[in-house]
Formats: structure tokens, C-alpha cells, sequence
């Protein structure tokens, strides 16, 4: 459906399309990214510890994360190599879809808006993820980072989801996200912020980030998301 045609039941204009980041807002992903994260930084001899809490590592890209971490320059790119492999034959695999999503996108689809998928994950993960789960129906756009773990913005990302859906209004666009890095990328392209807060940020992080709208659960987004631009 057009842009200038997606309209609700009451002849009320609806968004022109909505980005979805993945993990931590279409998927619940600990288990397999702090999986794999363990598996491949203990590969090269510096291990997590048991009890680390790891959860900050769901969202960013991968080189970021590990800058973080603290593990030296000289085993990224083998570590990079390992997370992706471990990830891309077990860890997508240990997600599981956030209760309600599916409601969500399946409301807005039935609505007519475009839906996109904008993620840090390299594009051909994002999509084995989407078929696993089922939720490859819903999208017509995945948009996401490069198989080889050079990190690219969310701003980028976001940017890449826009121009493969046509280049809408992006003022009547909406980017949902857990993350600032989600936030940050709908600031940077003129989009709605929407923060959800089910999934991994960090205390205070949406202070900093300023979303337009933050939402505590699929039901209150899908509201939302009807409501708007």
C-alpha cells in the first residue's frame, strides 16, 4: 500500500511505515548472545566470569562490545569470527519472541503500514531469526550490519531501512527500539522515537537518549502506534 493510502477505519491518516529493531524488542536474545559472547571471548583466553552480568552486550555492535569488555585489539577480529559462527548455528536459535509482538505487527500489518526491520546484526542472521520465529511475513525491508563485524550506526542502518522502503516522510515514520543506539538512529533520520522498555537498556540510558514516546508493553505500543504521527 502507498504511503498516501495507508489509512485507518476511520479515514484517519496512519504512520507511513514502522522500524523494528530485533533483539530486545521483537526477541528476548540473552541466552544465545551472552552465549556465544562467553564461548568466543574464552576462545582466546579471557574468559567472562561466571556470575558477570552480560547483558549490556545486547544491542551494540560487536567491536563495540568489545572495547568494552577490554579485550585487546589483536584478537577482535578472531573473536568477531567466533561470536558470529556460534551465533549463526546456535545462538539465534535460543531467543524467544517477546509475548504480544506478534499482535503488534500483525495489527499494523493489517492496517497497511510498511513495516522494516532496522538491526545491528548483519542482514542474513536478521533474517534466518525472522523465518525461525515466524516473523518474516511481516516485513517487507531488513536493513542491518555487515557479515564481516565492522560496526555501522544505527543511524546508517535506520537510513538504509528508509531508502529501501522508498523514502517515506520520515516525521511520519516510527523507530522502535530498546537501546539509545535505536533512539539515537531515529533522532539522527527525523524519525518518531519509540523506546520500549522491556528489553536490555541500562539505568538512565533513555534519559540521555530522549525518546519521543517510551511504552511498557506490546499492547500500550500498538496503541500508541495507532495514535500516531
Amino acid at each position: 500500500m502507498g504511503f498516501l493510502t495507508a489509512v485507518g477505519r476511520y479515514g484517519r491518516r496512519m504512520l507511513d511505515a514502522v522500524l523494528f529493531d530485533l533483539d530486545g524488542t521483537l526477541t528476548d536474545p540473552a541466552e544465545g548472545i551472552t552465549g556465544a559472547f562467553r564461548h568466543a571471548v574464552a576462545s582466546v583466553g579471557h574468559p567472562a566470569e561466571d556470575d558477570a552480568d552480560l547483558t549490556w552486550i545486547i544491542g551494540p555492535a560487536v567491536r563495540d562490545n568489545l572495547a568494552r569488555y577490554g579485550l585487546p585489539d589483536e584478537h577482535h577480529d578472531l573473536v568477531v569470527t567466533t561470536f558470529r559462527a556460534h551465533m549463526t548455528e546456535v545462538g539465534l536459535f535460543q531467543a524467544t519472541v517477546i509475548a504480544g509482538i506478534t499482535d503488534v505487527l500483525a495489527t499494523l500489518q493489517e492496517q497497511g503500514i510498511p513495516l522494516a526491520l532496522a538491526t545491528a546484526k548483519p542482514v542474513f542472521q536478521a533474517e534466518i531469526s525472522l523465518e525461525h520465529f515466524g516473523l518474516d511475513r511481516y516485513f517487507t525491508v531488513v536493513a542491518g550490519g555487515i557479515a564481516d563485524g565492522v560496526p555501522r550506526s544505527k543511524s546508517l542502518i535506520v537510513g538504509d531501512a528508509l531508502a529501501a522502503l522508498g523514502h517515506p516522510d520520515p516525521a511520519r515514520v516510527a523507530m522502535v527500539g530498546d537501546r539509545h543506539h535505536d533512539i539515537d538512529g531515529a533522532h539522527a533520520n527525523g524519525c518518531i522515537a519509540v523506546a520500549v522498555t522491556w528489553g536490555y537498556a541500562e539505568g538512565g540510558e533513555m534519559d540521555v537518549a530522549k525518546p519521543h514516546h517510551i511504552v511498557d508493553s506490546p499492547a500500550e505500543l500498538t496503541a500508541l502506534l495507532h495514535r500516531l504521527p
